[in-house]
């Protein structure tokens, strides 16, 4: 039986209980060795093999799922592309064979429906890259970067099948199409060249799609990058509170404490504004919250990535991407829990909002968020979670959610600054 929203609140509940215990019991991120530096102790044993239960149970969960036609969801729904693209994106994530009969249904089922909605087509982009893409173990590495950055965009063009390939190109344009005259997206491309309505959801979903389509040798026209690099910057919050965020920083196998100064600015879902107090357009109409915070820093680093070696990404822009990253995570260092989506007034979205907080870490090559290791104190809370009797985390969103944050699925970056600016 798939978790409601009663259920899951009332196992959530039950989760933060252990979830304190198990935390006060845990073993330490770093230990001082013999010369007083910090030495990074990888994660133990017990917890690698208890994630690694929880991907399989959560991949059996989603075999149970999917119809015998090959889709998930509603097949005649608004997102319906995405329903089966998502689920399908976490499978082979967790290490499915693109040769497995539920793959290769759910793409056969895929291929036949319209592209028409910017996060249903960025995840089917993303799911048919995940086919491509080398596998490997999520324990590689603790933090999962540097292999994970190991991508020869050249090479999978090559081995595209030619309906892949075209699916690519479709998926690209489109998307590219759909982009706003203010550099954003929202949920299909606009009837009318000057529409500037977005939403920074769908805007991360179209981002990633694109990331995806390079990560294949398809690489989109145009100042597709940093039209969007630029929007994201305005639509951030322009000022904030100024603190010093303390932070560990992994050099090797070694910690290092650092502090920063940062201003705390978040992201929102849109940047809408009305009258207040200190004047005109002061009071954000749509409230901080970590999910859009996270998507934020994600949007930034993607086109930061796309941009590197640009010559029209100078300084400035730079500047200012570093800047957006750093004083995002500052906003996440002060409202910091796993617990639920900080700054939404319904403390809804926590799944997808989880699966932020991993593209966040991934994309930056992060392991803390101030002195708090996201990968493990989210994985704690999702292996609390998780139903004992079907191993899924609810239906097959939440539960492919689950699947990605655990698996550490985003790719890393190593061409993303994300202190200073």
């Amino acid at each position: 039986m798939l978790l409601g929203e009663k259920a899951y609140n009332a196992a959530l509940m039950r989760a933060l209980g252990c979830l304190v215990l198990f935390t006060l019991l845990a073993v330490p991120a770093a230990a001082k060795d013999g010369k007083g530096k910090r030495k990074v102790e990888r994660y133990p044993p017990s917890f690698r093999i208890a994630v690694k239960e929880a991907i399989q149970a959560g991949v059996e969960h989603l075999r149970r799922l999917q119809q015998e036609a090959g889709h998930f969801g509603n097949p005649e729904g608004d997102q319906a592309l995405g329903n089966t693209a998502l689920p399908t994106l976490a499978l082979l994530k967790a290490g499915v064979s693109p040769d497995d009969e539920a793959i290769q249904r759910a793409f056969a089922v895929m291929r036949k429906m319209p592209l028409e909605k910017v996060y249903s087509v960025a995840c089917y982009l993303m799911a048919i890259q995940a086919k491509y893409a080398p596998k490997l173990d999520t324990f590689d590495t603790d933090v999962g970067s540097m292999r994970a950055k190991r991508l020869r965009p050249k090479e999978i063009k090559k081995q595209l099948s030619k309906v892949d390939r075209k699916a690519i190109e479709a998926g690209l344009d489109f998307l590219v199409r759909a982009q706003n005259a203010n550099g954003l997206w929202y949920y299909g491309v606009p009837a009318d060249e000057k529409a500037i309505g977005y939403d920074l959801s769908n805007t991360q979903y179209a981002l990633l799609g694109l990331r995806a389509a390079a990560d294949c040798g398809i690489l989109a026209k145009g100042p597709v990058w940093l039209d969007a690099l630029r929007a994201l910057v305005d639509i951030q919050d322009p000022k904030g509170d100024e603190i010093e965020v303390e932070y560990d920083e992994e050099q090797g196998d070694y910690l290092i404490r650092r502090k920063e100064k940062s201003e705390v600015r978040p992201f929102r879902y849109k940047h809408g504004r009305k009258d207040g107090p200190l004047g005109e357009k002061t009071v954000p109409t749509w409230p901080a919250t970590g999910s859009m915070t996270s998507a934020g820093i994600a949007c930034v680093a993607i086109c930061s990535e796309g941009l590197w070696r640009s010559r029209s990404f100078k300084g400035k822009d730079r500047r200012e991407a570093a800047r957006s990253i750093r004083d995002a995570v500052a906003w996440l260092y002060r409202n910091w829990s796993v617990k639920q989506n900080p700054g939404h007034p319904r403390k809804a979205h926590h799944l997808y909002y989880l699966y932020g907080i991993e593209r966040m870490g991934m994309l930056t090559d992060r392991r803390f968020v101030g002195l708090h290791d996201w990968y493990k104190e989210g994985a704690d809370l999702l292996l609390s979670l998780q139903n004992a009797g079907n191993g899924g985390w609810g239906n097959h969103v939440n539960t492919s959610f689950a699947i990605l944050f655990l698996k550490r699925a985003t790719r890393g970056s190593d061409r993303v600054q994300t202190t200073g600016g």
